[in-house]
């Protein structure tokens, strides 16, 4: 008996908010660092938009191409906050890009990113009321312009097909 109350409390305290959307967001960074537009997209909303008009397929096309310019990437984020009221969540979070660039392109993402004054800001909706159910529904980086430098998802990919 005591250990059914033991394994309850300890399934309990993995279940809350905090928790999972810790789990969520480390997922996400994890699929960053991987290139992995299919974790990136499972964990986006499908109503996901930010101010770039990017839809999550979006996001996560961008996020390959920046990380496809890197053999091996690391994202750590720095002086996290989290707050989470109701079924709406902020993170908040300066992100340090590390790993071994390509060329040029990753040396010059790598330094633009690691020199951003302001912290990215990571919103997310729990769609149901299961615990796991946290989806990212917004990012934005107040440093980055509204045209992105003339940036759209997939720009990279084309340029090294040669489209």
């Amino acid at each position: 008996m005591a250990g059914l109350v033991i394994l309850s409390v300890f399934v309990g305290l993995q279940l809350r908010p905090s928790v999972m959307l810790a789990k969520r967001h480390a997922s996400l960074l994890d699929g960053i660092e991987r290139r992995s537009p299919a974790r990136i997209q499972r964990l986006t909303a499908d109503q996901y938009k930010d101010r770039w008009g990017f839809s999550g397929e979006d996001l996560a096309a961008s996020m390959v191409d920046a990380g496809g310019q890197f053999l091996a990437l690391v994202v750590t984020p720095e002086d996290e906050s989290v707050e989470i009221e109701g079924s709406r969540a902020v993170i908040s979070a300066r992100l340090r890009l590390g790993g071994k660039p390509v060329g040029p392109i990753g040396q010059e993402v790598m330094r633009r990113i690691n020199q951003l004054e302001h912290p990215f800001v990571f919103t997310w909706e729990r769609q149901s009321f299961l615990p796991g159910s946290w989806r990212l529904v917004k990012v934005d980086q107040a440093d980055l312009p509204d045209d992105l430098y003339g940036y759209e998802p997939g720009d990279f990919g084309r340029a090294l097909r040669g489209e």
